[in-house]
């Protein structure tokens, strides 16, 4: 950045000196304002820093005539420095053109800006990102491709409404930029009403309008239609740079809380060693589906699994190696189990699957199914195998989970009894005539 620092006193301008030179690639000194000319016409100038009297003229008026300039002086940062402490002085600088006010005497605050404005300047430079862009004004369109062409800002340039709807329902931007007026039968704003009906995700992405400077009118449909804001004709180039990095920058800091949002909602309902569903989340949605097998009259089974020997894995492999076998388990189950199908690790080495529209005999054969195919998983090459309790709601009445539960889970404590490595079923909480033999 190249910065022009205009200050008459030379302690002070020591100081600055100190301060800018940080964030300076070249840093240009002076005392007045002719001076500051001259620097201006030799050198490229990104940023000026003044004092409100300078060595031959008053700063305002030096601002007054920098924002005349062609040379970009309209959106050039000025920051004005000034022992005044008058409202009116304030207010007369800031209508001259300048950026900001410092106090001379509370530098501090001036430091502040320059650290914020570097690191803005940093985030927004490195700034990525996928930007639709649908202009038919080819002239204005290419003006701003080119403007961007050095950023990391990915454009896809569409003239008329109905190229950019094919391509927003395919694909996800982290930006919309159209024109008010396009080629083709689609208008700008039935294009932005059906952006917004696409998804959720695509209801957040930003939408900027490129609106006539004088139809008031039109730039209210657009925003009514669901943009988010609009720029008038002739585009500020710079100013566009700015809204569209601001715009994603916003749009990318919601995702990412939108993805941790969703990280930790996970976290509440999955156990983290095996991706499984958790007690919590089990607690949470089990009185819906018992109330709805009422409703319906559909039946509801529920298998418990429990792995033999599983504290004896432990002491022998190592708790890694029985982390190892719990996930391994639990990938089994993931890929065995229909889409509909509840998969829980209830604790420790004890699992639950909840099998709603299953009837007692078919949840018997699936537990036997997985019975068999745990006993040759060998997870972590250590031999596993598993005892499992299986228990169906009773037609005709309501059964609570406590109630499902116990009557699995005493099916369990007797496969357990009769030698581990098999599937016994209740129904009605009392032992069904099904049950497999060990291996």
């Amino acid at each position: 950045m190249n910065i022009l620092i205009i200050e008459p006193s030379r302690l002070l301008q020591y100081t600055l000196e100190k301060i800018f030179k940080p964030y300076a690639t070249t840093l240009h000194i002076t005392e007045s304002g002719r001076q500051a000319r001259e620097i201006q016409q030799q050198n490229p100038i990104d940023f000026i820093c003044l004092s409100f009297y300078l060595q031959d003229m008053d700063g305002v008026d030096f601002i007054s005539e920098v924002r005349t300039q062609e040379w970009g002086g309209e959106t050039i940062p000025i920051l004005m420095l000034t022992s005044k402490k008058d409202q009116k002085v304030a207010e007369q600088t800031i209508r001259g053109g300048a950026t900001e006010i410092f106090q001379k005497d509370n530098l501090a605050a001036l430091e502040n800006y320059l650290q914020l404005y570097a690191e803005h300047a940093r985030q927004q430079a490195s700034l990525s990102g996928d930007v639709l862009l649908i202009d038919s004004d080819m002239i204005q369109a290419q003006e701003i491709l080119d403007y961007f062409i050095n950023t990391q800002l990915r454009f896809i340039h569409f003239t008329s409404a109905e190229q950019a709807a094919d391509i927003v329902r395919a694909a996800e931007f982290d930006m919309v930029i159209t024109n008010a007026i396009l080629s083709g039968s689609m208008t700008a704003r039935a294009l932005i009403r059906e952006i917004r009906e696409i998804n959720d995700t695509m209801y957040r992405v930003p939408i900027l309008a490129i609106t006539e400077a004088t139809n008031v009118s039109q730039r209210l449909e657009l925003l009514r239609a669901g943009a988010n804001d609009s720029i008038q004709k002739p585009i500020l180039l710079e100013e566009l740079s700015i809204r569209v990095k601001s715009m994603i920058q916003n749009k990318q800091l919601f995702d990412t809380v939108e993805l941790q949002k969703q990280q930790l909602e996970e976290l509440a309902v999955k156990d983290p060693l095996t991706k499984l569903y958790n007690r919590h989340y089990l607690l949470h949605i089990i009185d819906d589906i018992l109330r709805e097998s009422f409703r319906h009259k559909f039946p509801v089974t529920l298998l418990v699994l429990d792995l033999d020997h599983f504290k004896q894995i432990n002491d022998t492999w190592g708790h890694s190696s029985g982390d190892l076998v719990l996930q391994g388990i639990a990938n089994l189950l993931l890929k065995t189990i229909r889409d509909s199908d509840k998969p829980i690790r209830y604790g420790g080495e004890e699992f639950l699957i909840l099998l709603p529209h299953c009837k007692l005999d078919d949840g018997c054969k699936k537990a036997e199914k997985l019975r068999a195919q745990i006993e040759a998983l060998n997870p972590a090459e250590i031999p596993v195998t598993v005892s499992i309790g299986v228990a169906q709601t009773s037609f005709g009445s309501h059964i609570s989970f406590e109630q499902l539960f116990g009557s699995a889970d005493k099916a369990l404590y007797k496969a357990k009894a009769a030698g581990r490595n098999c599937v016994i079923a209740s129904s009605d909480h009392e032992e069904s005539s099904f049950k497999t033999a060990k291996k």
